[in-house]
């Protein structure tokens, strides 16, 4: 009596489970084995870019996470490793508002949140507002776009030496323009004393709000016609529309937007330096240029570091906070999980 079909190759049944296990797994195998080779192929790509971010940005935070223990100052900076251990001192320096490094540090931190609130709010009130007058489509309006375009693409030290020219005290213009229109009677000193933070932050609104401006626009072409098409049917004016139209569908783009100009506004060092050339006095101090001037020009190193530590996690825990509560519901809990 003849057996049944068998595979002589293998020595195993025509529709065995283990026949087929077999070349699946085997299968399985090739493609792990080619899509591996892919991976190290891309990984080799990428290698270089990925080495120089970490030599660009990864160790210059370990190395002043490291030196803000230590009393690194004039005369250690030639031979760091025999800089004392400072422990925790730094940091007590810094954070205690009774000693005069802390007072300067929180008056300049206060400087800093109304550069953010004002930078990042004018900044996005005013590219919304461009952005829906772009949005409404007029004869020239991409040449509009461009030229909106041109604080944000030109060189930052360009327009900012620029802006300071315009709020010189005796020749700005500003002063001349508002001395002639006779808003006020003396040359006001725009980049002295308590006028110097405002100046700051108008600049830097001048700067931003071109980008927010083209986040935005996109966002709103991004809207679909039935939903203000939907909502005329209901009754709704222009200000219904925009107000439960326009803002929640513009909330993720402008979540994001709210949430880059808030960091690059807490460590922007460019143009409050730039701008006051780095001695306008306290009024203008960010903590940016409180850094760099107590590193850099007194020589503290390690109380520095301390700083840039402090402002690091002051920045990333309002970073992780604002995510959290606003982008994550903003996209419905679908970045991050």
């Amino acid at each position: 009596m003849s057996e049944g079909p068998s595979d002589t190759t293998s020595g195993h049944a025509v529709g065995d489970p283990e026949s087929r296990d077999t070349h699946g797994v085997s299968g399985w195998i090739r493609q792990r084995t080619r899509l591996t080779e892919e991976n190290r192929y891309a990984y080799k790509l990428i290698l270089p870019a990925i080495a120089m971010m970490f030599i660009i940005h990864f160790v210059p935070i370990v190395w002043g996470f490291a030196i803000s223990f230590m009393e690194l100052d004039a005369l250690y900076i030639a031979r760091w490793t025999e800089a004392p251990f400072a422990g925790l001192s730094n940091y007590t320096r810094v954070l205690d508002p009774a000693t005069i490094v802390g007072q300067r540090y929180w008056f300049s931190l206060r400087q800093t949140l109304i550069f953010t609130v004002g930078s990042v709010g004018g900044a996005y009130v005013l590219g919304l507002i461009t952005a829906l007058i772009l949005n409404r489509g007029f004869r020239g309006s991409k040449v509009a776009r461009t030229l909106i375009l041109l604080p944000w693409i030109s060189p930052i030290v360009v327009v900012l030496l620029t802006w300071r020219m315009m709020l010189l005290s005796d020749t700005g213009i500003i002063n001349h323009l508002l001395q002639t229109a006779g808003i006020i009677d003396e040359p006001i000193l725009w980049l002295l004393g308590s006028k110097t933070i405002i100046s700051v932050t108008l600049t830097n609104v001048w700067i931003y709000f071109p980008w927010a401006t083209i986040m935005l626009f996109a966002g709103l072409k991004s809207i679909p016609n039935q939903l203000y098409e939907a909502a005329s049917i209901d009754g709704a004016g222009r200000w219904g529309k925009f107000r439960y139209v326009t803002l929640p569908q513009l909330k993720p783009v402008s979540a994001v937007v709210v949430l880059l100009m808030v960091l690059w506004s807490m460590i922007n060092f460019t143009v409050p330096f730039v701008l006051t050339g780095g001695g306008s006095g306290r009024h203008g101090e960010v903590l940016m240029l409180f850094i760099y001037n107590y590193a850099f020009q007194n020589y503290e190193f390690g109380l520095g570091a301390a700083m840039s530590v402090a402002l690091f996690l002051v920045a990333m825990v309002l970073a992780m906070v604002y995510y959290r509560r606003v982008i994550d519901d903003s996209f419905g809990g679908g970045i991050g999980g």
